[in-house]
C-alpha cells in the first residue's frame, strides 16, 4: 500500500467514530478523498497512481493533487509541513517507532515549502523521500 494511501487511511480512522471500521468502510473513505482532490484539482488517472505508488509529482495538476491531500490531511498548513498534523498521523498510528520515524523526517522537513501550494506540496514530497532514505526509513513500512 502506497505511503499516500496509507496516510489517508489513518486519517480516515482518525475522523472516524470510536467504532472500528470495516476493510469496505475504509477503502470507501479514502477513495471519496481521493475523488474529491482528483477532481477539484483536475488530476489525472495517472496523478493519481503516480501518488499512489510514491512517485514524485511529475504534472501540474499532480502537485496540486498532493497539495490537497495533504491540505486536507491537515498535514501542510500554509503551504509548509505541519509538524501537529504530521504528529497526529503519526500517533494515531499506536507504533512508538511509526511516531520516532514521522518525527525525524518533520524536522527534517519542516522549513521546506512556504510558496505557491502546488510547489510547496511537489517539494514536500521530495524533502520526505529524501530524509526518508538519509534515515534509512522505508516510508512504506516505517511510516503511518
Amino acid at each position: 500500500m502506497g505511503l499516500l494511501v496509507k496516510i489517508v487511511f489513518l486519517a480516515c480512522v482518525l475522523v472516524a467514530t470510536a467504532k472500528p471500521l470495516t476493510e469496505e468502510e475504509r477503502q470507501s473513505m479514502i477513495m471519496e478523498l481521493v475523488g474529491k482532490c482528483k477532481s477539484a484539482e483536475g488530476a489525472s488517472d495517472a496523478d493519481v497512481q503516480g501518488a499512489m505508488a510514491q512517485q514524485p509529482p511529475t504534472t501540474r495538476s499532480g502537485q496540486c493533487f498532493h497539495a490537497c491531500m495533504m491540505e486536507t490531511l491537515g498535514v501542510m498548513i500554509g503551504g509548509k509541513l505541519s509538524a501537529e498534523g504530521s504528529a497526529r498521523l503519526a500517533e494515531g498510528s499506536g507504533d512508538p517507532e511509526k511516531i520516532k520515524n514521522s518525527e525525524a523526517i518533520t524536522k527534517e522537513c519542516i522549513s521546506v515549502g512556504g510558496g505557491e501550494r502546488c510547489e510547496s506540496a511537489a517539494a514536500i514530497v521530495d524533502c520526505v523521500a529524501a530524509a526518508a532514505a538519509k534515515l534509512g526509513i522505508d516510508p512504506t513500512k516505517d511510516l503511518n
